[in-house]
């Protein structure tokens, strides 16, 4: 089907047309034969990897703006947010306001209107929308959920949750969901009342081989080495961050370069350094790697070096990428071949395969649209049983049905909170009602869940966020701040009893704080081994005056001692430790140790948060410095400095040290003083805003 023959306004043809796109896929073409451009309903695209479902999305949403309706499309990841709002920024070009919403979640606080046709955002930030501001949806024609399969992971029940609530409070809404696999794509679209598209087509073929090696590495090198040297790139997936480092190394010494390839990649190596103040060994392992044309890719990289590295890789400065599963459900990263080398992880003390949805998401990588007839995806066997094995399992196998996530308590109190104080639902028999329309409820159904839902809203009334009111649950005031806060009641009821006590004895000790950031299930814990427990109670001992807990007592949990590391880390952090020596000291890399950092800023906020609603001013106030510490990773000393637009811990310090306490010392020296200090150009800059605020 040629694009002019899609039934949309001529001036959207145009502009697809201006993009290159003159004929639409397969896939594309199945989507507008279903009728969904008609407003016949819901519907499923389940399709392959680069098979073409962000543009099927755009015809569809296309057709809710030519109606004059808005468009939310909902991703799981903030990098795909981002990368999806570039691409629609075209619509803008004939005149719609295109958003993108991610990040803070505290919306309740959110001072940004509905001015949008179309919004790009993550699933947590428009659930959190959702929960304060559904009048910011009022207007809305089509929702569009990609990476729908995710409903089968942690990070699902947001996900069915979204779109329960949105088939509720706006009935008339269009939901297409998008997936590269699902192995029960049927059950998902009966769930969603939606024609399901299902097609195989790839714009590119794939080949999927098994190969023999006894040694791994040699076999890897010699596929590596025949796609790069044909003009390809490679994607490897392994099952550790040290062995991403590790192949990123080993193959980068087994490519030749030529001259001006060399010169582009040294830049790019000072940048990837230049992302930290002081480079950790683990930039300059990156950044050695960068200059032989490679690059690993994990969650312990910091932002700024995985945009480095992947735009690198698109523009095929970087010829081979090492990396952890994660990159398989990022940003759009295809490479001629991908070679799965690792086909296990280890996780709960425990050896397990991957599933072959994750496989095929990884393989789905292989092959560049514009550039590849043929993508080719490689997994490496140790022997030819296992080989016969990988070929069942994975080449010939089929894709695992998804399930929900949803029926486990913690999952189910953090959104029936959500549910009574957003005034979504008003009895125990709304909130089953709700609950039965989800993924969980068409699956399963809530036979003998009746039992779980009273024992959590007896929680919730307990612990003051929900009354009852005769038949009715009613939320608190407090209750409403928790659910507009995205915590889980539990997290918000711990932080307010320990706070009570902190509070009453006038107590605030910064290790005991933070040990109690830690107790919840936001916060991800690092792992001890069995061989640290005796020093690690030894170092607990030595504070134990500063927890709120009683060590020595009756029932203390078995997280105490990954909570009480995971505080010691961050107080590490706040004492103004650098990265470099918390990795040395913690073995956590950058990237993991400022994720860890906003969870815990976020946390000490929504405590700050909490003590001043239920009037507890002490510990309103040292959360709220805490806060700040957290943000900054400073002492209490450079509070008022890192305050100021531009200082941020490094530059503070040597202003302390020069003398400088306050804003106002730094207003009251003379730029001559100052730039020995702060360099140039920042100090003008900072002494220019100084003077406009009126800094004290």
């Amino acid at each position: 089907m040629l694009v002019e023959e899609v039934p949309l306004n001529k001036r959207f043809i145009d502009l697809f047309r201006s993009e290159g796109i003159v004929e639409l896929y397969p896939p594309q073409e199945l989507l507008v034969k279903s009728g969904i451009l008609s407003g016949c309903g819901n519907l499923v695209l389940c399709t392959p990897t680069a098979s073409g479902k962000t543009f099927a999305s755009e015809i569809a949403m296309s057709r809710a703006l030519e109606e004059r309706k808005k468009a939310v499309y909902v991703v799981p990841l903030r990098a795909l947010a981002y990368e999806k709002f570039q691409e629609f920024r075209k619509y803008e070009k004939l005149g719609y306001v295109v958003k993108l919403e991610m990040g803070d979640l505290d919306s309740a606080k959110y001072k940004g209107r509905a001015d949008y046709d179309i919004l790009v955002t993550t699933a947590e930030k428009c659930d959190s929308i959702l929960r304060s501001k559904p009048d910011w949806f009022r207007k809305i024609g089509i929702l569009v959920v990609d990476e729908v399969h995710l409903i089968n992971t942690d990070r699902g029940p947001v996900y069915e949750i979204l779109i329960s609530k949105f088939q509720k409070l706006f009935p008339d809404v269009q939901v297409l969901a998008l997936s590269a696999t699902i192995g029960n794509a049927t059950e998902l679209a009966g769930w969603l009342n939606a024609e399901l598209v299902q097609s195989e087509w790839r714009p590119v073929v794939l080949n999927e081989t098994v190969v023999v090696g006894g040694e791994k590495y040699k076999k890897l090198k010699e596929v590596v080495s025949d796609s790069v040297s044909s003009g390809g790139q490679v994607l490897v997936f392994v099952n550790s961050r040290r062995s991403a480092e590790s192949v990123a190394e080993k193959l980068g010494k087994e490519l030749t370069l030529n001259p001006a390839q060399k010169l582009e990649l040294e830049t790019l190596a000072d940048e990837i350094l230049s992302a930290l103040s002081t480079p950790t060994v683990q930039c300059q392992r990156l950044s050695e790697c960068v200059k032989n044309a490679t690059a690993f890719h994990h969650a312990g990289l910091m932002n700024r070096q995985r945009t480095l590295v992947e735009d690198a890789f698109k523009r095929g400065t970087i010829k081979l990428i090492s990396a952890t599963p994660t990159l398989a459900a990022g940003v759009n990263l295809p490479a001629r071949t991908v070679v799965v080398r690792d086909l296990t992880r280890f996780e709960g003390g425990e050896v397990s395969y991957l599933s072959v949805m994750e496989y095929k998401q990884q393989a789905g990588r292989a092959g560049r649209p514009k550039y590849d007839k043929v993508g080719d995806a490689f997994l490496i066997a140790g022997s030819e049983s296992e080989k016969e094995f990988f070929v069942e399992k994975y080449i010939n196998g089929e894709i695992e049905p998804i399930t929900s996530k949803l029926g486990v308590e913690p999952v189910l109190r953090f959104h029936m909170l959500a549910a009574i104080a957003s005034d979504f639902t008003r009895t125990k028999e709304a909130v089953l009602d709700f609950f039965r329309s989800t993924f969980f409820g068409y699956q399963y159904g809530l036979a003998g869940f009746e039992s779980l839902i009273e024992r959590i809203s007896c929680n919730l009334i307990e612990w003051g966020f929900v009354e009852k009111q005769d038949r009715f649950l009613v939320p608190t005031a407090l209750g409403r701040r928790v659910s507009e806060l995205y915590i889980d009641p539990k997290t918000a009821h711990t932080y307010l009893t320990l706070l009570s006590i902190a509070e009453e004895e006038k107590n605030f000790p910064v290790i005991g704080l933070l040990e109690m950031l830690c107790d919840s299930a936001e916060m991800p814990l690092l792992h001890i081994k069995r061989s640290e427990e005796t020093n690690i109670w030894s170092m607990a001992y030595k504070c134990s005056d500063d927890l709120f807990r009683d060590l020595d007592g009756f029932g203390l949990d078995v997280n105490f001692l990954e909570r009480f590391m995971t505080a010691k880390l961050l107080e590490s952090w706040i004492c103004e430790l650098s990265e470099e020596t918390i990795l040395e000291l913690y073995k956590v890399a950058p990237g993991i140790l400022h994720q860890k950092m906003q969870i815990a800023e976020w946390l000490a906020y929504s405590a700050a948060e909490l003590s001043g609603i239920t009037g507890l001013k002490g510990s309103e106030r040292e959360m709220s410095k805490l806060e700040t510490r957290i943000k900054h990773g400073v002492k209490e000393e450079l509070i008022p400095l890192v305050s100021v637009h531009g200082i941020g811990r490094a530059r503070a310090r040597k202003l302390v040290s020069a003398g400088y306490r306050k804003p106002g010392d730094i207003k009251k020296a003379s730029l001559e003083q100052l730039k020995p200090i702060l360099g140039e150009k920042t100090a003008e800059k900072i002494k220019s805003e100084l003077e406009k605020e009126g800094a004290d």
